[in-house]
């Protein structure tokens, strides 16, 4: 396989005979990625499936048989991410059934959250932020795991379906950035501390480009959102300025993102392709086509280390 890189400082174009993926795994049994997590300390790896099975992974991408999951009665399953909730660690689901079910070790916890598909759900603050179909952000203090007790406060309401969330933390330890984003192309943010689920803030409204957002995430310091459309626009939102710019745009759907410590930004789109970008230059530095089908899901394992999934279950090990 054939590799185009562009290097910045150099401004030149050549081909490497170096392979992109080394390795892949076929989970084409479970059906389609939804979404792939990884727990930073445990290098443990979560690949949530649209039909509700729950894979994991070790860090060297062996598969922990033992600990695979099928979560019942969920219908669909959007997202896995892990989180901690007071210091104790956590892989918190999102699915259809109107819950998040709070996964560690020893037991699963389904906690009730909305009247409709709760779409992502992640834990800040010691709170569980969750967003549902039915175009609802709340946020839950909980009270009790077992029976599921929480006390819940409406954070914002919108037309359409609120899709994803994402989080990052600022220069003050005690107050975090939370967006969401809704198919209609809104862009919601959040300022989110202790105090939040009591007086919770107005938020910050964005409104770029009339188009489902697919995926999205902040860079490190929180200063930008970058945003994947249906429409496959690849978005790079200033959020202290209020201002976007367009970066890259593909001829398909762009599916899902990520990005690194060194501002590199990796994409997959439903054309099989994974691309990275520089924010540095806003240049494309790399693609390759990994899939005849749609990637559905990857991350940054480590700066050079992209793991990626596709629409048929397969999964690919990509190093830079």
């Amino acid at each position: 396989m054939v590799s185009l890189w562009l290097i910045p400082q150099q401004e030149q174009v050549w081909a490497q005979e170096k392979p992109f993926v080394v390795k892949k795994i076929d989970l084409t049994h479970y059906g389609t990625p939804a979404s792939i997590a990884q727990d930073r300390e445990s290098q443990q790896l979560a690949i949530a499936f649209y039909n509700c099975n729950l894979v994991f992974l070790d860090g060297n991408l062996n598969q922990d048989q033992k600990n695979s999951l099928f979560l019942k009665d969920c219908k669909r399953f959007f997202r896995a991410r892990y989180g901690e909730l007071g210091a104790i660690p956590f892989l918190i689901s999102s699915i259809y059934t109107g819950s998040s079910v709070l996964h560690n070790s020893q037991q699963s916890f389904d906690i009730p959250l909305h009247k409709a598909a709760v779409t992502d759900s992640l834990i800040v603050q010691d709170y569980l932020l969750s967003s549902s179909d039915d175009g609802s952000v709340t946020i839950s203090r909980l009270i009790s795991l077992s029976p599921p007790k929480v006390n819940t406060l409406k954070l914002y309401q919108s037309i359409g379906v609120a899709r994803n969330l994402a989080f990052v933390h600022t220069p003050d330890p005690d107050v975090g950035k939370v967006a969401v984003s809704y198919d209609t192309g809104e862009i919601v943010i959040f300022d989110i501390d202790r105090n939040t689920g009591l007086n919770p803030v107005e938020p910050t409204i964005f409104r770029n480009i009339n188009s489902r957002i697919n995926t999205f995430k902040f860079t490190e310091n929180g200063s930008k959102l970058l945003i994947g459309y249906f429409t496959g626009e690849l978005v790079q939102l200033d959020v202290d300025n209020k201002t976007s710019k367009t970066l890259l745009k593909v001829d398909s759907w762009l599916n899902t993102l990520d990005i690194n410590s060194q501002d590199l930004v990796a994409i997959g789109d439903d054309s099989g392709f994974v691309k990275i970008i520089s924010l540095s230059t806003g240049k494309l530095i790399k693609e390759e086509k990994i899939s005849q089908t749609g990637i559905t899901a990857l991350i940054f394992m480590d700066d050079q280390t992209i793991l990626a999934a596709d629409a048929a279950g397969m999964v690919y090990l990509g190093k830079l």
